[in-house]
């Protein structure tokens, strides 16, 4: 059966560690510290057995600090939660930390739990039924709202047993409803312990968030760079050949020594994931936040165990007011880049707490990693939004397409996507098979184009060579070409365009292919044909031609009939007819503009073609229609 790891979340003193004891029969506060003082100051971990509808059940249980200075840790214990009790002293009610770890547990994607109320033998009926109103309230319209209340004690002798019985029943209840996880991701663990067992040495534990793991695989540990060989897996206590997703999960590294690893550290397999500086993201800034965001401003980011200092920027806005959610950069430093993946969630904490929230002001979904730094404009929001809804076969389409003339190469769609080759093959092979992208060698070694690039490349070639009537060198012909671009690249696309007739190879040199005779145009076609080149961007209507050029409608309209059918002349619209070298290369110059500028507006469309707007907006329609371009708002972009 699946893994499920069960976490405690709640303001401090209210009885986690204590529900976890009674529950477990484990203490979790392991440190002299926390039995001095009485309080959790670190993660605690135990495991709690289970009589479900689908049997017995061991499930992993993480007991997190409820003290304001020691959020750091609970995030990190939130990390990787499929369930989370949110425990609330009956006699307190909902504190602080009660708000903001449930903040907390719901911006890293918690979706089901419950609620215990704690210390039920301080408590009468009456101020129960108060303090669950209240709870209730405090949860509305949160991913508990609607989550069972169970009150209970945890102190020996109160003769309130039952309540314990009605948690473990709801822990059931709650861990049958949980759908099975997915294991086809790439292997990620979050360490959040570090230690040294003698006869062992370095162990590691974590949850795993990805894939799995088996005994002798090599792993690689971000952000340092390191590496290091598993020789041995426990889960639950118990040695194990694999861990999956969900499992907590500890591992025995060979090769590596304690004071090289630390919390926060992402253990996967190599050069299945890259340490990020810049990462897109979704963020919700929360309603209980002290006043509007400022863009760049400096925040604490939270991602699985690790808290890093990042530069929050806003790609849409200058401000963000509190409840509202919108798109933003974060951008870490270069030594301490996070080990993310799309879809991962995190926390965004400031520097001031306030009065009922602490420090935690937002949080959300990072949208992609490795990202390049956005730019004033809209450009690299609207990117970034259609990232957000992209399908997974779009969403790799749309980061080759991202990559322009570099393309990327397979490895690197795996370590921005998160996805081990195997699962991303199918979507490939679709988007190759549709052409959306062209495929640069086979197997480990693919590399991928997009079509709009290759097509620009080829509009590129083409004109270089039209220009030059007795050919040009390929070195030479690729230097005219964009530097990104990589010379397999180059060779593909050549030889694309030799098979399919546009040019002819000469050992190293490239010319204008013959091609097929055209068609046999009689003197009076030929002439109408002429005429259409001369008027260029701005012809007469058909209706109009035969009074333009002094000749009978009917014979005028077989002729345009015979020009459109050996596409000769381009159909703009129903009465707009052109040239079909006017149009390519109007084409071949707006392609230039975006290449140079990202997107044309109407005055520069209109600067660009010298015509006036009865023939521009038709001629912006038909490159639209011919997906050359996309309208956003009043601007156009390329596709």
């Amino acid at each position: 059966m699946h893994p499920i790891v069960l976490g405690t979340a709640g303001h401090i003193d209210h009885g986690k560690t204590s529900l976890v004891r009674a529950l477990t029969g484990i203490d979790t506060d392991r440190l002299p510290v926390e039995k001095a003082r009485g309080i959790t100051t670190e993660l605690g971990f135990a495991r709690l057995e289970l009589a479900t509808s689908r049997g017995a059940r061991r499930i992993a249980v993480v007991d997190v600090p409820g003290h304001e200075r020691f959020v750091k840790s609970m995030v990190a214990g939130a990390t990787g939660l499929d369930l989370v009790c949110l425990v609330i002293a009956a006699d307190e009610g909902v504190m602080p930390q009660t708000r903001e770890h449930l903040d907390i547990c719901e911006l890293l994607g918690v979706r089901r739990g419950l609620i215990v109320l704690t210390k039920r033998d301080l408590v009468d009926d009456e101020w129960l039924a108060m303090v669950s109103t209240d709870v209730r309230a405090a949860v509305a319209g949160t991913f508990l709202d609607g989550a069972p209340i169970v009150a209970c004690s945890t102190r020996a002798g109160a003769g309130l047993d039952a309540g314990l019985d009605a948690v473990r029943r709801e822990i059931a209840a709650a861990v049958d409803a949980l759908p099975p996880r997915e294991h086809t991701g790439v292997f990620r663990l979050a360490v959040d312990r570090v230690f040294t067992v003698k006869g062992f040495g370095t162990i590691v534990t974590g949850t795993v968030l990805g894939g799995q793991v088996a005994l002798d695989d090599d792993v690689l540990i971000l952000p340092t760079g390191k590496t290091a060989r598993v020789r041995g897996i426990e889960v639950h206590g118990a040695a194990v050949p694999t861990a999956l997703a969900g499992h907590r999960a500890a591992l025995n590294l060979g090769g590596i020594a304690v004071d090289e690893l630390a919390r926060g550290d992402m253990l996967t397999h190599p050069e299945r994931v890259a340490g990020s500086h810049i990462l897109d993201v979704e963020l919700r800034y929360l309603a209980t936040a002290p006043g509007p965001l400022a863009t760049r401003s400096k925040v604490l980011v939270h991602h699985a165990t690790a808290q890093v200092l990042a530069t929050l920027a806003l790609v849409d806005r200058d401000h963000l007011a509190p409840g509202e959610t919108a798109l933003a950069q974060l951008r870490v430093d270069q030594a301490t880049p996070l080990a993310a993946l799309p879809g991962d969630h995190f926390i965004v904490r400031g520097f001031v707490a306030t009065a009922t929230h602490g420090t935690t002001i937002g949080g959300g979904r990072i949208v992609r990693v490795l990202a390049p730094r956005a730019r004033k404009g809209g450009a690299h929001a609207q990117a970034v939004a259609s990232l957000v809804a992209a399908r997974h076969d779009q969403r790799i389409a749309l980061d080759v397409k991202a990559a322009a003339f570099a393309g990327l190469p397979l490895a690197e769609l795996v370590r921005r996507l998160g996805q081990p080759p195997e699962a991303l093959a199918p979507a490939i092979a679709q988007l190759v098979a549709s052409g959306d992208l062209l495929q640069l060698a086979a197997a480990d070694h693919a590399h991928f184009l997009h079509a709009t690039a290759v097509a620009e490349l080829e509009a590129r070639i083409t004109a270089a060579l039209a220009a030059a009537p007795d050919g040009i060198a390929r070195e030479t012909l690729r230097g005219q070409l964009p530097a990104a671009l990589a010379m397999r690249g180059f060779d593909a696309i050549v030889a694309g365009l030799a098979a399919r007739g546009k040019l002819a190879i000469d050992g190293d040199r490239v010319r204008r292919a013959a091609g097929p005779a055209a068609p046999t145009l009689s003197g009076a076609d030929a002439g109408v044909l002429a005429q259409f080149r001369a008027w260029g961007v701005e012809p007469p209507r058909p209706a109009d031609v035969a009074a333009a050029i002094k000749r009978p409608p009917a014979e005028v309209k077989a002729t345009l009939d015979r020009l459109l059918a050996g596409k000769q002349l381009i159909k703009i619209k129903p009465d707009l007819f052109m040239h079909a070298e006017v149009v390519a290369d109007l084409r071949a110059r707006l392609l230039a503009f975006l290449e140079a500028h990202k997107t044309i507006d109407a005055q520069q469309w209109k600067e660009l073609t010298g015509a006036s707007r009865k023939f521009t907006i038709p001629l912006a329609e038909y490159f639209d229609g011919e997906k050359v371009t996309l309208r956003v708002g009043d601007l156009r972009r390329k596709r």
